[in-house]
């Protein structure tokens, strides 16, 4: 029987208290042919005493320590695990998050049939402790089949929406085409990797036999902007998405990326509103809706002023 190697990659920094739970899961996994790579950004916890039990453990587990010279970063982390894979289907996986025992083995049967640019998705949910009652996320409107990638980013854009990074299993063929992560991005580099990995997709295959879970967290949650810095890399990844959509479907002001475009006009707008004045272009847009929406809200409380002046209530 076909049994292709499945490289599981996951950056690490300081999760001593976590990565045990997230290696347990790797170990649980009902398909057993696969390597995981751990690229630790140079913990200064118990993380490299706890991983060489589990190398010793298992020889499929492979933990390398980046050394001084190397860029910290989780990008930079997977980058280097990709060049250490010798898989020819790729899970990336956080410190933290947890994959059902049977993630791989069903939806690695639904991509051994297929293409080496289809990949495939599941379910999933969020927890806060792990063995808590499982709430997987239910009735999405992703949750199903794309055969093809424009029908997705249409969903995604009347409906929102998005897949956390586990979710997907893929060929690293897929991968080598559509490039590495992007480096230079420190927020939305997943959104951004991703968007390249999904263009370049054939179709999507959704499996519902599966699930896994992504770890509330917000110390390490990337939507929270405590840095210009982070903040600029949002909108520049988003101007990298927007110019690789509109070459690839010569399509101007789509419903997906407007939507996700309000996204981050909405989280800037409060905090650093200096960035939203520096790409009046980018934003021009939501902009011109934020105005819109100001005005017909003005107008509403000067309808009401004037009724309640009026009636007397």
């Amino acid at each position: 029987m076909n049994q292709p190697l499945v490289s599981i990659i996951i950056p690490s920094y300081n999760r001593a208290h976590l990565i045990g739970e997230t290696l347990d899961c790797v170990l649980s996994q009902t398909y057993a042919n696969w390597e995981c790579i751990i690229v630790d950004d140079g913990s200064t916890d118990e993380t490299q005493l706890l991983l060489d039990h589990y190398c010793k453990k298992d020889d499929r587990f492979f933990y390398q320590i980046k050394t001084i010279e190397q860029k910290k970063g989780a990008s930079i982390s997977r980058n280097l695990g990709l060049k250490l894979s010798k898989g020819e289907f790729v899970q990336f996986l956080d410190s933290d998050d947890i994959l059902a025992p049977n993630k791989i083995e069903v939806q690695l049967d639904l991509l051994k049939k297929e293409s080496k640019y289809t990949i495939s998705t599941c379910m999933w949910g969020k927890f806060n402790v792990f063995g808590e009652s499982l709430n997987l996320i239910k009735n999405s409107a992703d949750y199903k089949n794309f055969d093809t990638i424009k029908e997705y980013f249409d969903i995604i854009g009347l409906h929102g929406g998005f897949f956390p990074p586990l979710n997907f299993l893929m060929p690293k063929e897929l991968i080598n085409y559509s490039g590495y992560w992007n480096e230079s991005l420190t927020v939305n580099d997943d959104g951004e990797f991703f968007f390249r990995i999904l263009s370049n997709a054939e179709k999507i295959l959704f499996c519902d036999k599966t699930y896994v879970l992504y770890r509330n967290n917000s110390n390490d949650n990337l939507s929270v902007l405590n840095a210009e810095s982070k903040a600029l890399s949002l909108v520049n990844s988003w101007k990298i998405i927007e110019t690789l959509y509109v070459t690839k479907y010569n399509e101007v002001n789509s419903n997906y990326i407007n939507k996700k475009k309000g996204c981050v006009y909405n989280e800037l707008k409060r905090e650093y509103p200096q960035l939203i004045a520096s790409n009046r272009n980018f934003f021009e847009q939501q902009i011109k809706e934020d105005t819109l929406l100001k005005k017909i809200n003005k107008l509403k409380k000067r309808i009401k002023n004037r009724l309640k002046n009026v009636f007397k209530f």
